[in-house]
């Protein structure tokens, strides 16, 4: 990987602004309010927006310019330096330049995804799917086998040796690993089969769909002791899936510097499961994730399905967890209730309000303002994350002018 002249020009004037802004004060104060949020103090909501459609955003501030195997580099930067300047809203940019851990997959799960995508032609990520079904009998599952991944530690030196050249004395560079445990069971399964068969099956081959979720957990626990085992495993990490993962709980007291789960966060979901009853989301999903999850640290539970009827069967099934998604689709008062003080609230503001020509304000202030409202009342922590943001309608304002939004109606509930 080298490195050419003009492309250490360029990304020397990049990492030259991205460490200014990592060494602001700023960032030690929003850290602060993210371990506070883990540690369910009653701090001001964090807000953060992720999964940006950076396709539909067309700035010459975005394009990379220098060699395509240096994107790797100057496209994150690139990005965070949009984001600080248009809508930063809590976005912590640490003092050390993070360098991940590169891996080689030899091989997969022993089937692949076969589906045809519809994608929009705005620029952004999101695309539809329909899976076709590959894994509808026994002869299917027995194909499952664990994925099996290893450290490519040569091509982590290089990127290191790059990062440290472009940051010279601006930041210091480290190593680190992937973070915490994830896996999502139905996830997984619903991309292999198909949301109509998935569900259909849960009603009509219980007994079938049992053994998938038990072959899933197991593939599950053989990936999380590879990880283990490769050193991928990290809790240095500064987001779990676009939330706060700052805690101090996290390492272990015992840790000695090898991540083990304990140490880490674990996350799971199961989105396709906002159509099943409790009882059957509990039985086919939750049993299972409670022995996959057992030994992390700290749990973050959900995605886009609605959690707010299922609080109960979280809190018989995880001593671990600590955090818990809430969408759109849920009601803010009911899961605030359910949760009370035990839990982080995770809400999910609704990302259709930006993908309008023009902004609307108001439907915003009244969302963010119910889930405030429900979370004083009860003292629940709660964070903001506005993600899967599937378009913005070309239109970045929409974003800034969101974060204004939110910004100025949390001010009316928290100092």
């Amino acid at each position: 990987m080298q490195l050419g002249p003009s492309d250490k020009a360029t990304l020397r004037r990049l990492a030259g602004r991205y460490g200014e802004i990592a060494h602001m004060d700023v960032q030690k104060e929003r850290m602060e309010r993210y371990y506070g949020t883990n540690g369910l103090e009653n701090v001001r909501p964090v807000v953060l927006i992720d999964e940006v459609p950076w396709g539909e955003i067309k700035d010459d501030a975005l394009t990379n310019v220098c060699a395509p195997e240096l994107g790797w580099i100057e496209a994150p930067l690139r990005c965070a330096l949009y984001q600080w300047e248009h809508f930063q809203v809590d976005r912590v940019i640490p003092p050390v330049f993070q360098v991940v851990k590169q891996a080689r997959w030899l091989r997969g799960f022993g089937i692949e995804v076969r589906d045809r995508q519809i994608k929009g032609d705005t620029g952004a990520y999101i695309a539809s799917h329909a899976y076709s079904d590959q894994l509808s009998t026994g002869d299917d599952l027995a194909k499952l086998h664990p994925p099996e991944v290893v450290y490519d530690q040569p091509s982590t030196e290089a990127a290191l040796a790059v990062a440290r050249e472009v940051f010279a004395g601006l930041m210091g560079v480290e190593v680190v690993g992937w973070g915490g445990l994830h896996f999502s069971i139905w996830d997984a399964v619903a991309r292999y089969r198909g949301v109509d068969n998935l569900l259909l099956d849960l009603a009509e081959r219980p007994d079938f769909m049992h053994r998938i979720a038990r072959r899933f957990m197991e593939i599950g626990q053989a990936q999380f002791k590879q990880l283990e085992e490769q050193g991928f495993l990290d809790a240095r990490q500064i987001l779990v899936h676009c939330t706060p993962a700052c805690s101090r709980e996290l390492p272990a007291p015992d840790c000695t510097g090898r991540f083990r789960p304990k140490d880490v966060w674990g996350r799971c979901a199961a989105q396709i499961f906002a159509a099943v009853s409790p009882d059957m989301h509990d039985e086919f999903d939750l049993a299972y994730n409670q022995q996959l999850f057992n030994d992390c640290g700290l749990l973050y539970y959900g995605c886009c399905e609605p959690m707010d009827r299922k609080i109960d069967i979280l809190r018989k099934r995880f001593k671990n967890l600590r955090k818990i998604s809430i969408t759109p689709w849920a009601d803010a008062r009911r899961a605030a209730e359910a949760i009370g003080r035990d839990y982080v609230m995770a809400a999910k503001p609704n990302p259709a309000f930006v993908a309008t020509a023009t902004f609307n304000p108001e439907p915003v202030k009244q969302e963010i303002a119910r889930y405030c409202e429900a979370c004083r009342a009860c003292g629940t922590t709660v964070e903001f994350v506005l993600k899967d943001i599937s378009t913005i309608a070309n239109n970045p304002g929409n974003l800034t002018r969101w974060a204004e939004t939110v910004g100025a109606t949390i001010d009316k509930y928290y100092a």
